[in-house]
């Protein structure tokens, strides 16, 4: 198969951006990467240390998106946001609105009311939006998911789910346990993937919901624990546990 070359943007250069470069450098060689958008100098500098061990040419830093997308615009096709979870919304609507598809690292953003807005920009700028849930895009996870609502493998009665990571004691002093720059904790952040294929997996919406959190003396959930109903009837349990021994996984099934 060939792979026609792209040209992109990266927004943010955390440790999550360059863990992400690193791939693309790797196994899409030919993507361009004419500009990073990136306000902290030194995060910046860690960044292009990877491009140089590459042997690439070391993209341009502009630390502001409106000033990108004027002077670079027309050099890209698309943005891949990699940002605190409060920045998402801002940042995917001014790219959509310029005219670039967007892949939105996960959560896609902060509230119910800024999904649905991002969802109407989509909507009226024809551009395409992805949520970066490995879930969603996992040609497994479609197969299952087609194969349940298809009603094949019989009704579904359960589905039971769990994380669980060695995330607290990671993310100390970090953004991801500032609740106004992260919107939540352990279950808002890795969690979210289990959150997501659940809901791809049951293929229905949710009729109702309970949940406990236990914030650990941390400033943000660090254990949770969800039991739901679908319309259906069909009973969900979820549990998400952010102070394990350094592990990162998950298990779901479905009876």
């Amino acid at each position: 198969m060939i792979i026609p070359s792209l040209s992109t943007t990266i927004i943010g250069c955390g440790g999550m951006a360059r863990h992400h470069v690193r791939q693309i450098l790797t196994h899409f060689p030919e993507t361009q990467i004419p500009v990073i958008c990136e306000p902290s100098e030194a995060a910046y500098h860690r960044m292009a240390a990877i491009f140089t061990e590459f042997g690439r040419d070391v993209p341009h830093n502009e630390p502001d998106l409106y000033q990108l997308l004027s002077r670079y615009g027309n050099q890209i096709e698309t943005a891949f946001i990699i940002t605190p979870h409060v920045c998402h919304h801002e940042q995917a609507t001014t790219c959509l609105e310029a005219g670039l598809d967007v892949l939105l690292e996960k959560p896609m953003v902060m509230t119910a009311e800024e999904a649905h807005s991002l969802i109407r920009t989509r909507d009226h700028t024809g551009r395409h939006l992805v949520v970066a849930f490995q879930g969603s895009l996992s040609p497994n996870v479609r197969t299952a998911a087609r194969m349940l609502a298809s009603g094949e493998l019989g009704p579904i009665l359960n589905i039971n789910a769990q994380v669980w990571q060695g995330w607290r004691a990671g993310t100390v002093g970090s953004w991801r346990q500032q609740p106004t720059l992260s919107g939540g904790g352990f279950l808002f952040d890795t969690g979210a993937h289990m959150l997501n294929t659940v809901a791809d997996l049951a293929g229905e919406d949710f009729a109702e919901l309970s949940a406990w959190f236990d914030y650990r003396n941390s400033p943000v959930d660090i254990l949770a624990v969800i039991m739901a109903r679908l319309k259906s009837g069909t009973l969900i349990t979820l549990n998400a546990c952010g102070d394990t021994i350094p592990s990162c996984s998950s298990d779901i099934r479905i009876y």
